[in-house]
């Protein structure tokens, strides 16, 4: 005579069953939930490319495609704390990492807030400025190499976000009350009544930098708190916004409408000051929340996010982990 299974084994079978089916029922809600409440975001995205590296630790914060080659960089951490690589994807979806060897040796190990390219250089956010590597040098680096920084450039500040855009370099800061302050010079009470507590420069290309850009800025801008990213799309000049679970917005302020401000000081001398605010936003984009950094590519604006990354995983609750394309 057969032996019959154990009662025991039985029962755990059937809690074994119904806690997966739990799961695949809350993966199912999580789906609909956010579908539903940025119904508007999903109409006008598409999904593109995965963030690499999400599976092992990698935080993405910031999004650039080259040149060269034609791949996509991101930056971002690692939430053990590691070195922090670029991770490189090619135009045949292969990815790769790249680190970067700083001047004085060691691997960097910052942030990784920001990447941007142009010129022929990469340039990566680091604490008080930006690092400048060679662009060819990153685009054709072996899987796990470290390449050589070429030179550090001080802006008197931390960029939280930058970007190169029509022959400048956009830099600002994030901005959250109590966590992430900015100096009182800085936070401005726009012509609209907007109270915008931050600030981007636009630095110009100057082709007798090494970096290719001037540490003086040509004009400043009023921006508002706990931006993630900036690019420029179709003439609209547009801001990432994100922190913690709250919403995601995509901020896209017609540059037809911008209209100077007065001047702003800024090492002793005085810049044209631009506020963003209602008098030129043209579109307010609510999207899921963890956006970060964003890159103008083919008309459409490719937004990152870190929701998915090991660090957060919630994201993944609802098929978070790649770029969207969005088209504003």
């Amino acid at each position: 005579m057969a032996a019959t299974p154990r009662r025991p084994a039985r029962i755990a079978l059937i809690v074994m069953a119904a806690l997966l089916g739990a799961a695949v029922a809350v993966v199912a809600l999580a789906n609909v939930v956010v579908r539903v409440a940025f119904a508007p975001f999903y109409e006008h995205a598409e999904p593109s490319l995965a963030i690499p590296g999400i599976g092992e630790g990698f935080v993405c914060q910031d999004l650039d495609r080259l040149d060269v080659g034609g791949s996509w960089l991101f930056s971002g951490y690692m939430a053990d704390g590691s070195a922090s690589p670029l991770y490189r994807v090619g135009p045949d979806g292969a990815v790769s990492r790249v680190f970067l060897e700083l001047p004085g040796g060691g691997l960097y190990d910052d942030h990784g807030s920001a990447v941007t390219s142009a010129g022929g250089r990469v340039l990566v956010a680091r604490e008080g400025g930006y690092l400048v590597l060679d662009e060819a040098a990153v685009a054709g680096a072996a899987d796990g190499a470290a390449v050589g920084v070429l030179g550090q450039v001080d802006l008197g500040f931390s960029p939280s976000f930058m970007n190169a855009e029509d022959g400048y370099l956009l830099a600002g800061v994030f901005y959250h009350p109590g966590d992430y302050e900015t100096p009182e010079a800085w936070r401005l009470t726009t012509p609209d009544g907007t109270e915008n507590p931050s600030m981007m420069f636009a630095f110009p290309a100057d082709a007798d930098s090494p970096a290719g850009f001037s540490v003086q800025p040509a004009a400043a801008f009023s921006i508002p708190g706990m931006i993630q990213g900036v690019c420029v799309s179709d003439g609209a000049v547009v801001l990432s916004q994100s922190f913690g679970l709250a919403p995601s917005h995509l901020y896209a302020y017609d540059g037809a409408r911008l209209t100077r401000d007065g001047t702003f000081p800024d090492g002793g001398l005085d810049v044209p000051l631009y506020c963003l605010d209602g008098r030129s936003l043209a579109v307010d984009l609510a999207a899921p929340p963890m956006t970060e950094g964003i890159e103008s590519f083919e008309g459409r604006v490719m937004v990152s996010e870190e929701s998915a990354s090991a660090k957060y995983l919630f994201g993944r609750l609802y098929g978070a982990g790649r770029v969207y394309a969005v088209e504003l």
